[in-house]
């Protein structure tokens, strides 16, 4: 049986791209592997210099970087090439709700769902 937390990431996922270009059986699996996490305002998600070990979906509120709103979905450069977060994401004054995906489960999306890479490259997917 599918849980209610799973449904409810499924369509959060749904309108967030590059899960947009992903059919719902590809969007089912990665619910199930995905947490839905709040946090309060102010709260370090990410720190500067650190490497993520998890792909972060903004569902309500806002994570800000460097003074400005951050992607919808971040911190893909850093968890598929080992980069270092520049700056803090610290959630904003309303709080952050995300849905979080573990390392290990972004790599097989990746690997199973080519259009989910080609969307974390697009320009126009990162607003």
């Amino acid at each position: 049986m599918i849980g209610a937390e799973t449904v409810r990431t499924l369509f959060a996922l749904r309108t967030v791209e590059p899960f947009t270009r992903l059919d719902d059986l590809e969007l089912l699996l990665i619910a199930g592997h995905a947490r839905l996490r709040d946090y309060p305002p102010g709260r370090v998600i990410l720190a500067g210099g650190q490497v993520a070990e998890h792909l972060f979906v903004v569902i309500e509120g806002v994570a800000e970087t460097a003074g400005r709103a951050a992607p919808a979905v971040f911190d893909a450069p850093g968890l598929l090439f080992g980069l270092a977060a520049g700056d803090d994401y610290v959630a904003g004054p309303q709080g952050l709700s995300a849905i979080v995906i573990a390392k290990p489960h972004v790599f097989t999306i990746a690997r199973e769902c080519p259009e989910f890479v080609v969307g974390l490259r697009d320009p126009a997917a990162a607003t």
